[in-house]
């Protein structure tokens, strides 16, 4: 099992450091940021296990850090635990307890927090809400276009997932049975043996028959008639379909619609 990975987001340096060591010797990866611009790039890229999240910070303040996460559908899965210095009773129920609610996370402490404390609450989160990763998700890219290649491998690299390339189609059919990837995304017009043959033959291996696949398609002059990419994604028993040139957004969706983001312990 990979390490539990933690994005501690404060501007306390020492309070950093301490809990930051604290964490260490439980076993936890920890990546640091000291505002709250720092803490939503990197939550965004590195996709943590878990964000303790300060509410004063320096040029975003907490509170619209966990409500831009908790918008987003690539990160509102990811629990947040909020610490406030906000000790004033209000209903029976603490400042830390209404504000942290009131934005949707996951937890709160109130500061000052004894470190073992911390690690304790941080470990339960993770256990409660099951984002500890069994492993990185793997994508097989069938494609022979460099420049496609490089753009989308960046994207989801950038999104935790594990990319194999293959330029043709039968080096992409031999990937396939090999490396055993979660979803498989497969040009059209590929050398040695094209997109069709290539997920026909994929869909009738017992081996891989189940492995999704979604089809990239160039709009040329077929592709224009209505439904027509569609239909020859269908009739060779492709999961899904997409035309080129593709968006980075629509394609995390639909990789995410056939396989989610991350696997999770339950």
């Amino acid at each position: 099992m990979e390490k539990r990975n933690v994005l501690l987001v404060d501007d306390d340096r020492d309070f950093v450091e301490a809990i930051k060591t604290s964490l260490e010797n439980q076993g936890f990866q920890v990546s640091t940021a000291f505002d709250g611009e720092e803490g939503l790039t990197k939550a965004m890229k590195l996709k943590p296990n878990l964000i303790i999240l300060d509410i004063m910070l320096p040029r975003k303040e907490g509170y619209a850090v966990c409500h831009d996460l908790k918008e987003n559908e690539t990160t509102s899965h990811i629990p947040i635990l909020m610490l406030t210095s906000l000790g004033k009773k209000e209903e029976g129920k603490s400042g830390a307890e209404i504000v942290a609610k009131g934005h949707k996370a996951d937890g709160y402490l109130e500061k000052p927090i004894e470190p073992s404390v911390l690690v304790e609450k941080a470990k339960s989160l993770i256990e409660k809400t099951g984002v500890v990763r069994e492993k990185q998700l793997k994508v097989l890219l069938i494609d022979d276009g460099p420049d496609f290649i490089g753009a989308v491998k960046t994207i989801l690299e950038e999104n935790n997932y594990k990319v194999i390339v293959s330029y043709t189609g039968e080096n992409g059919i031999i990937a396939a049975n090999s490396e055993d990837p979660d979803i498989i995304l497969l040009d059209v017009m590929l050398p040695e043996k094209d997109g069709y043959a290539v997920c026909k033959e994929l869909k009738e291996d017992k081996k891989t028959r189940y492995t999704p696949i979604i089809m990239l398609t160039s709009v040329g002059k077929k592709l224009t008639e209505p439904d027509y990419a569609k239909a020859i994604a269908v009739t060779h028993r492709a999961d899904d379909y997409i035309e080129k040139p593709v968006e980075a957004k629509e394609l995390l969706k639909r990789i995410h619609h056939l396989i989610g983001p991350m696997r999770r312990l339950v």
